[in-house]
This record gives structure tokens, sequence and C-alpha cells, in this order.
């Protein structure tokens, strides 16, 4: 079944859901709050829960996704901001709003940030994904991110909605090989969308066998080196890769389409090219351009606006506007260089640190190291101690087995990075790295572990 705009209360679209079939997950009830106006869902996955949720949305009201290890404070504070905004949105509007999925995007600690998604947005999302990528009722997707992560829109709910099939996988297993393994075996999906941490999982996993019954695969989230990519072609021979750009506030916006060849052999991964009805553009130094406009070698920060752009952030009971520009473009915090007709991603500007007298970009540190083919996952961070800052790095090996010295990594680095940008303090890491409620690094973790050796 697709996607239709049968009409409830001044014709909102409605999400038909009930059509998919959901296997795996975990078969359990969680402590939920829901009551007409809205519901408040620890992200379990299980059928039941995406029943709910949809059953709120498609009445107008408000759903909230938390993780699943939110603690109670953080549960109680989701619900006190989330009963206030949809009881007073009510009171205000009426029955005939359109629903409201909110979707937090800090871990399961500190001050929840919720980001509201308006249900016709989000229709269009998912209708856009079932087109792009030919979801029918054949398709099987192995869902490897929590249901919180905005990611799980693309590989559980438009999967869903197309009356195909999802594989729930437990997103506290998702580094258990023996468990993954027999998920690919068992169920041979045709669709996977992963994160770096999660295709490190799967390659590893893997143990070398082959899937072929894979046709898509999705990343999203991150850089993936050049040995991981080429691993994955090997993994999933048959698959067209995608590579996806987006955030929570915008969803995706940006898609690199490749085969499994050009997938394996690029040395850096492009960010892509707008997704049909999203509009890119480029500030340099303050002077905007759109994308299929920019000079060569352009610069700048990214600027976004899509067809489904979040309404804002559920704060203190109301709603705050998304810090957008004038013409309601969303900047990204995100830098980019377009040149020889390709986008390419230099760097978040929220992670320049000065260092030194330098700046150094902490994600252009973490991607050299992944570049080497010493390591599998890299996360940086720098303190600040009498009587200078330091440069951290934890990293992880690519088979979680095979140690890396530190001597090692800095030498293959040095190849790449002048030498101020070189960490002073390198922690090879036993394991993979913990992951925070969205399926991704958590630093707070990494460096309390790191600091108690």
């Amino acid at each position: 079944m697709t996607l239709t705009a049968t009409t409830a209360k001044a014709a909102a679209p409605r999400l038909e859901l009930s059509a998919g079939t959901i296997v795996e997950g975990e078969d359990k009830r969680t402590d939920d709050v829901a009551s007409l106006e809205y519901g408040i869902y620890r992200a379990t996955k299980n059928r039941r829960l995406i029943d709910e949720c949809a059953e709120v949305l498609n009445r107008g009201g408000v759903a909230a996704l938390v993780p699943t290890t939110a603690t109670e404070t953080y549960l109680k504070s989701v619900a006190e901001q989330v009963e206030q905004f949809a009881r007073s949105r009510h009171q205000a509007e009426g029955t005939a709003s359109g629903g409201i999925l909110a979707l937090p995007t800090s871990g399961s600690t500190g001050t929840p940030k919720l980001v509201a998604i308006p249900v016709a947005g989000l229709v269009q999302f998912l209708q856009w994904g079932q087109d792009y990528f030919n979801f029918d009722a054949t398709t099987l997707s192995l869902s490897l991110s929590p249901w919180n992560f905005d990611v799980s829109l693309l590989d559980t709910w438009a999967v869903l909605s197309s009356g195909g099939t999802v594989v729930a996988a437990e997103a506290a297993r998702l580094h258990d090989a023996a468990y993954l393994a027999r998920l690919l075996d068992e169920h041979r999906p045709t669709f996977v969308q992963v994160v770096p941490s999660t295709l490190d999982a799967l390659i590893n996993a893997a143990g070398g066998a082959t899937y072929p019954s894979i046709r898509n695969v999705v990343l999203t989230g991150g850089v993936v080196a050049q040995p991981a990519r080429a691993a994955a072609a090997k993994l999933f021979p048959e698959a067209t890769f995608h590579n996806v750009y987006g955030a929570t506030e915008v969803n995706d916006c940006l898609i690199e389409t490749l085969s499994a060849q050009q997938f394996a052999g690029t040395e850096t991964l492009p960010l892509g090219m707008p997704i049909a009805g999203c509009e890119i553009y480029l500030d340099a130094d303050g002077e905007r351009q759109p994308l299929h406009e920019a000079a060569e070698a352009t610069h700048g920060e990214l600027l976004v606006r899509t067809p489904w752009m979040a309404d804002g952030y559920i704060h203190e009971g109301s709603m705050t506007p998304l810090p957008v520009t004038a013409d309601a473009l969303y900047p990204m915090k995100d830098q980019a260089l377009w040149a020889n007709g390709q986008l390419m991603y230099q760097g978040r500007r929220d992670r320049v640190v000065k260092v030194r007298g330098q700046r150094v970009n902490l994600e252009e540190l973490e991607n050299a190291a992944r570049r080497t083919g010493l390591v599998g996952m890299a996360c940086a961070w720098l303190t600040d101690t009498a009587p200078a800052e330091e440069l951290h790095m934890a990293y992880t090996t690519p088979d979680h087995g095979t140690a890396t010295t530190g001597l090692q990594l800095r030498m293959a680095m040095s190849a790449t990075l002048p030498a101020f940008a070189m960490p002073n303090h390198l922690h090879a890491f036993a394991g993979p790295f913990p992951l925070n409620g969205n399926g991704k690094p958590d630093l707070p973790t990494i460096k309390s572990r790191v600091e108690s050796e």
C-alpha cells in the first residue's frame, strides 16, 4: 500500500503504516504516557509503538519518541513539555490541527530538545523515499537505528507505508556479531541504512560473507573512510549505494547515488545533489548563492529549505521557531566546497577549535584517522587544562581485535595532517564506542572511560 492523502479534519494527510510488517524487535511494553492530545513513547521496536504513534498523529495530536535509555528525569521533562504544548495548541487551534511528531536531537541526558515535524511534511518525505528507492510489498528493510533517530523515518516508516517488511534490530545488540549475522542470514534484507558505527558492525559481523539480496544501501550521519567502503561493497556486491545528507530539522536534502565500484573506489564521497523540491544555498562570507549558480571553488556554509522541514522546537510548553534566515533557509553549520560539479563536505563550523594559535577542525582530524585504514571509528575533543589546550582522540580498530598502536596511527596521520593538528593524546579503545540515544558515539561516556584508565 502506498501513502494516500486521505482526509480527516481540514484535509490533514494521514499516515497509513498498518499494511507493513515488523519482525524481530523487542516484545515488551514500556511505561508510556498518552492521552487524546499527545503520547510520549520510549522508542521500543515493536508493532504496538508504531501503531499507537500513528494513531495519535492521525487524530491531530503530538507524539514524542524518546530513547529507550532515557532516564525518568528526562522522560518527565519531555512529558511536561509535550503535555503543556499539546493542550495549549488544542485550545488555540482546535482538533483540525495536523499531527506533530517530536524527535529529540540530544542523547538521553541533559535538557531535551524536541524537533517538531508536521505530519504533512512527514507524508511528503515518506512518499519521496518510496518513489526514489522503489519501496513496495517486496521490500525488506534491516532497521539498525533507534526509532527516536530521524533516519528511521526512511528505513522503517517509509517501508511500512509501502506495505514492506521491517526487520527491527534491537539497538542494544548492534555490536553483537552473532546476532547481526543471524539477521542477515535468516531474513536476507533488500534495504539497509547505516551510520558509520553500524556499517562497521555489519562488516565485522559478516566475517567475509556476502549478501547479494541487498539492493540499496543508504549511508548517513558521517564520513566513512575508503577502506570501510571497499569492505561494504564486497559485503553487498549487488547493491546501489547512496550517500545522503540532512539533519533532524530539515530531514534528507542531498543525495549521491553510486555503483558498488564507485562507492568503494572514491577517495572522498560527495554530499550529492539536491533532492527534488529541496533548495540548497552556499553562504560565502555573507554572500549567498544558490548551489546551481555557485562559481567554481565556492566555499561556504550550507543553507537549506526542504518540503518536509520541521515547524520548530517544542520548548517550555510552546513552539520555538527554527533559527532560519529571513527567507526561511535553515543554517546547517556545515561548511562545504563546490568544485568540479560536486559538493564536498568541509566540516562543521562549531567543531573548529583553536590549538596552539592554529584553527583545527576536529572532524578533519577524525577523518584523517579513518582514512589511514588503521581505525574503525574516531572521536576527538579538546581539553582546556593549564598551561595549554590539549587535543585528545579515542579510536577503535576496524575489527575491534587487531591492536593499532598510537605510534603507528600517529605516523600514518602525519602524512595528511600538519604537526599543529596532531593530537596530544591517542587513546586506543577496547571494543566499539558506546552510543547515545540516537545511535551516535557518546562523547561524554567515551571521555569518562578514557579518563578512568
